[in-house]
């Protein structure tokens, strides 16, 4: 007995005879079929399309393959059929199988190898074809390439002009890109506003560096973004190989590595994965091998820097800030030990959630110390990006609250102007979440990027913590000075108090008080210390004594507070 649905039709879309496994199938009995045309129970979309293929065999000997429409079930559902037949010119002779699960399983299988927005091959599809490129090497003496491509001002459009529009963006880079390529290339997208481009055949290292460079030049020309037009200027990381042996993933890595250098260089230009760039991403990989130890071997540590009031230097907060002292980091230096360098590689993968949730546990505790000791100011915890999107903050926080049982105001959760600006309304809600606990919220390195003013209004805020890029330039710098000035003022106006962070000289510390700043951080005022040694009672510093010295010469590159 057939599973096939077998039918014979009339060429103006009348039953004249069906089999029983109709009424298996789609639960119509065969009286029900009869009695009605094929149309009634065809999708209304699919109707007209369905009434050509029949009136095709119209006084003509006409053949169907393989056409499919969609089916009302007696259910209400739509069932997809696959038809195939013949006509003699008036009868049509019919065969259909049910293909709806098959689709299913295609459309999944589609989802799971290519962008949804996009329609361009993910990560997985891009890896499996850079593979087989590679194999291919083997018969030929080419090169393959992978482009990794970032572009550079994505987030400050989608900041501006919303997620709508940066989708819009996101999907004309793709089709830009793609009339770059060769038939042979691929161009895959990796997910927010990263792209990489699969390139075979190459006779050349030049001729991977030509496509990179109209890349670059095609990206820079203004895309339409409603009434006005933005240009994408990228930055591009190229990885080579001539090894049919290689790993598409190591190669990945590395064209990622050099697109953070061409990145780190200021953006809108290309760099070519060579030998320094393997030393360099050799180097990197034994830090983030290290610091997978780091927590069960106790190496991290909070140090904590007072937040002072300008007027009388009396500690109003502390931040708590992150160290890393490894037990054995023969050749790693200084600068690679700083949380500025640590933690980005950690924001890589989950394990900034681990250590996240470790400062925050550290914190509570500390300040459930200072707490019993008499000493009531908010203690300030860093959250990374990750944290803010992807795990459950206000719990976390919530739970660390009630385990040292703190009240909302002990703590202050500061997030990064970068971290916010990737995806404010999840940081909206994040920040929403945990002020309903009664924790203070801060706005941090205020001005790194490109300030804006917006975000003060769109996110729920207490503090707004000046970056210390501006206090270290604005006693010099008039434009700096009144950039200043005017973000100052709108805190006041807007009910937040802003920090000036950075704070090591007299002179820095006599305009920040001049531009009607009364909250500082900074080394002038108390460097990051131990908690045994943090002073939070009393005046802090007598600031109007002897230009300040550090009591221990810093290493390049440290990161001060």
């Amino acid at each position: 007995m057939t599973n096939d649905l077998l039918a014979t039709l009339s060429v103006d879309g009348c039953f004249t005879l069906v089999n029983p496994a109709w009424e298996s199938a789609l639960g119509w009995t065969r009286s029900e079929l009869l009695s009605r045309p094929l149309v009634e129970f065809v999708h209304p979309d699919d109707v007209d399309q369905t009434l050509v293929c029949l009136l095709s065999g119209s006084r003509h000997e006409a053949e169907l393959e393989n056409f499919t429409n969609r089916f009302r079930h007696r259910d209400g559902q739509w069932r997809s059929l696959a038809w195939s037949g013949r006509c003699d010119g008036e009868v049509w002779f019919l065969a259909a199988r049910d293909v709806t699960e098959r689709q299913t399983l295609e459309r999944r299988a589609l989802q799971a190898l290519y962008d949804p927005l996009t329609e361009l091959p993910n990560r997985v599809l891009l890896m499996d074809r850079t593979r087989q490129a590679l194999s291919r090497l083997q018969r030929s003496d080419a090169l393959v390439a992978l482009i990794f491509i970032d572009l550079d001002r994505f987030k400050v459009v989608n900041d501006r002009y919303g997620h709508g529009v940066g989708d819009d963006v996101l999907t004309a880079v793709a089709e830009r890109l793609g009339e770059l390529m060769r038939d042979s290339d691929t161009v895959a997208r990796l997910g927010g506003d990263e792209f990489v481009i699969l390139a075979e055949d190459l006779e050349s290292e030049a001729e991977a560096l030509a496509l990179a460079e109209r890349v670059l030049g095609a990206l820079q020309r203004p895309i339409p973004v409603g009434r006005t037009e933005v240009s994408m200027p990228a930055s591009v990381g190229i990885s080579l190989s001539a090894d049919h042996t290689a790993d598409p993933e190591a190669m990945l890595r590395e064209a990622d590595v050099a697109m953070y250098r061409a990145k780190g260089a200021g953006g809108h230009r290309l760099e070519l994965f060579g030998e320094s760039l393997r030393a360099e991403a050799s180097a990197q990989l034994e830090i983030e091998e290290r610091l997978l130890h780091a927590l069960p071997r106790s190496e991290l540590r909070l140090t904590y820097q007072p937040i002072v009031a300008l007027a009388g230097g009396r500690a109003i907060g502390c931040e708590a800030l992150l160290r890393w002292h490894p037990d054995e980091c023969e050749g790693a230096t200084l600068e690679e030990l700083l949380p500025s360098t640590f933690l980005p590689r950690a924001g890589e993968s989950d394990l900034i959630l681990q250590i996240g949730e470790w400062v925050l546990e550290a914190a509570c505790a500390q300040a459930d110390a200072w707490r019993r000791a008499g000493i009531t100011i908010p203690v300030s915890v860093n959250v990374s990006e990750r944290e803010l999107v992807d795990a459950d903050l206000a719990e976390r926080v919530s739970a660390a609250l009630a385990r040292f049982r703190l009240p909302g105001p002990a703590l202050c959760i500061e997030v990064s102007e970068e971290a916010v600006v990737h995806d404010l309304e999840r940081a909206k809600s994040a920040l929403t979440s945990v002020r309903r606990l009664g924790v203070v919220t801060a706005l941090d390195n205020f001005g790194r990027v490109q300030p804006s003013l917006n975000l003060t209004r769109n996110l729920p805020l207490d503090m707004l913590k000046l970056d210390r890029n501006l206090i270290e330039s604005f006693d010099r710098d008039r434009t700096t000075r009144a950039m200043v000035a005017a973000t100052i003022a709108l805190a006041k106006e807007a009910g937040l108090t802003a920090v000036a962070v950075g704070i090591e000289t007299h002179k820095q510390l006599a305009l920040a008080r001049e531009l009607g700043c009364t909250v500082g951080q900074g080394f002038l005022l108390h460097r990051p210390d131990l908690p045994h040694r943090v002073r939070l009672t009393g005046a802090l510093t007598d600031v109007t004594s002897a230009p300040w010295r550090p009591r221990v010469r810093l290493g390049q590159g440290e990161r001060r507070r």
